[in-house]
């Protein structure tokens, strides 16, 4: 009996093992348009597929998470970021409603990766809960943005890196990416996967579609809203 059970729990493990891939989803050019409020200061187009970026929640296993370098010549300031993410390997409807994880690091020091270890390194995170963030259709992928907290500066000269990634199940949800922007802007985007022997940081082919915002709308409201706060 036991010898049953120990068979069924191996072919269950290869199975799963088997269904998870570190890129996936379908390859999709975005026709997004931001507003007239917006200031783009880094853009990486959606122009590939979805490379594994999730928080396997039910599968710690097979932690998996995609990060990409920015640097700025001049000190920067944004109050915005936008991304482009694909799902994969589920049968769930899409978009899944799970909370998003974003973490900015330093360079490790060669221009090719951020620090490690992956998560706890990073120099600020942002736990981005279902309804504080946005997520819609764009093509065959999806289109998200998040408003940070407080106003992000980046120092000139400086490298930094940023990962994001979904942290929901992959029982039914399926897989989760950040979707590749061609061609490469600095260093090539980097990956990890544990369960698929991919090391963090391990450098990928193409980048990852994200952009980097100063949105005059934002600013306008928190600043109206400190205005209202001061008169009380």
């Amino acid at each position: 009996m036991k010898l049953v059970l120990s068979l069924v729990a191996i072919v269950a493990a290869v199975s799963f093992a088997g269904a998870i891939t570190p890129i996936g989803g379908t390859s999709s050019v975005s026709t997004f348009s931001g507003t007239d409020a917006e200031t783009i200061l880094w853009s990486q187009p959606a122009t590939g597929s979805a490379m594994g970026s999730q928080n396997f929640i039910d599968e710690p296993t097979y932690d998996a998470g995609v990060a990409d370098d920015v640097e700025f010549a001049d000190e920067t300031t944004i109050n915005k970021i936008r991304w482009w993410g694909g799902y994969w390997g589920g049968t769930a409807p899409t978009p899944i409603d799970s909370p998003i994880e974003i973490y900015l690091y330093m360079d490790d020091g060669t221009g090719n990766a951020p620090t490690l270890p992956q998560h706890t390194s990073a120099i600020d995170s942002w736990m981005v809960d279902v309804g504080d963030y946005t997520e819609v259709a764009d093509g065959a992928n999806f289109v998200c943005e998040y408003v940070f907290p407080s106003w992000v500066v980046f120092a000139p000269g400086q490298k930094y890196w940023f990962e994001v990634r979904k942290a929901m199940p992959f029982a039914g949800a399926g897989q989760y990416g950040w979707i590749q922007s061609s061609p490469v802007a600095l260093s090539p985007c980097v990956q990890g996967f544990d369960g698929l022997g991919t090391v963090w940081w391990t450098a990928q082919t193409s980048d990852a579609a994200f952009e980097l915002i100063w949105d005059d709308t934002v600013a306008l409201q928190r600043s109206t809203w400190a205005g209202i706060k001061s008169n009380f």
